[in-house]
């Protein structure tokens, strides 16, 4: 759907290029811009693939008069940068928004740091953006000490925020003829992926305990296995369940659950543990609920994995999760 757009990408790791995937997912057409001696991630063939299959790849050394430009030249008839160096990295390199706007007025420059163009210029990663983002403190309630959720969450926020606000650029792009410049921040887009936690805390309400002291929302061990149930402040849902595992609680509320959590979660895990999954699943066949799955399993089940070839080699790939269609 975004034939006859073209992307530039200048950038190495998580967050812009996979923003760039996702455009190149939705029809743009993508370079990318790669060093001499690679992009660092290529020491991860997989990944690599996963994020860059659907890509053309330049190598070309920035340094070097020559190489420069020819990206100028590329940069004439593009409609979008994306870049994802340190604040500073780009203008060193001559590449920064206000060159190529020289190049190309009409130029759509995305910036992917850690704390935007007016924040800090350190050097980070995920797990540093997850610590100082509170989001460590937010997953790591049920152990009362911050966790590494090991889900890379502020890379793939800032990712897929750099991807709405390039279309939202594109769009204006293609009715007014002007260009756009893009400042992404992984701290500010890690804030914005926990939005419950946010005007929770923001408000005066303290952490949420919906999720942490709700036996109702929880992962329970069976005969064979794990399941998950997601029951929040729904009285019907909970009632149901305490009707189909033979609890006592069914007309208790959401409040007096949560008071409650060690008294109700250690009885419902009773129970469990003299079920099969298959036999939870029946159960519960109309609740919120899920078998744990290990991601092996998970990929199985899934209609966006395939698998291509890349490099001379083959990878499974993920690709882009959304359905279009034309409904009559």
């Amino acid at each position: 759907m975004l034939e006859g757009m073209k992307v530039i990408e200048v950038a190495y790791y998580y967050p812009a290029p996979y923003c760039c995937k996702i455009l190149a997912d939705l029809g743009a057409e993508v370079i990318k811009i790669e060093p001499p001696q690679g992009d660092p991630m290529r020491y991860r063939k997989e990944i690599f693939a996963n994020f860059n299959y659907n890509k053309k790849i330049l190598r070309m050394d920035l340094k070097k008069e020559e190489d420069l430009k020819r990206f100028y030249d590329l940069v004439k008839d593009a409609d979008v940068i994306v870049e994802g160096f340190r604040v500073g990295v780009a203008k060193k390199l001559k590449i920064d928004y206000q060159t190529l706007k020289a190049v190309n007025p009409s130029i759509i420059y995305c910036s992917i740091t850690g704390f935007g163009q007016r924040g800090a210029a350190k050097p980070v990663h995920d797990i540093n953006i997850l610590n100082l983002s509170g989001v460590c403190s937010v997953t790591g309630l049920k152990f009362n000490k911050p966790e590494d959720p090991n889900v890379q969450l502020s890379d793939f926020a800032s990712s897929v925020f750099a991807t709405i606000s390039i279309l939202a650029a594109y769009i204006h792009k293609l009715r007014t003829g002007e260009g756009k410049y893009i400042d992404v921040s992984m701290f500010n887009s890690a804030l914005a992926a926990i939005p419950l936690h946010v005007a929770s805390v923001g408000n005066g309400k303290g952490n949420i305990k919906d999720f942490v002291s709700n036996p109702g929302y929880r992962i329970y061990k069976a005969k064979d296995g794990y399941v998950s149930i997601g029951i929040l402040d729904e009285p019907r849902f909970w009632k149901e369940f305490c009707k189909v595992i033979e609890l006592d609680y069914g007309d208790i509320s959401f409040d007096e659950r949560i008071k409650r959590d060690e008294e109700i979660s250690k009885q419902i895990a009773e129970k469990f543990k003299e079920l099969t999954v298959d036999q939870i699943e029946e159960l519960l066949k109309d609740l919120p609920c899920g078998v744990v799955k290990d991601l092996e399993e998970a990929l199985k089940d899934s209609e966006i994995i395939k698998e291509i070839s890349f490099e001379n080699e083959r990878y499974i790939v993920i690709g882009f999760p959304v359905r279009f269609e034309s409904l009559s």
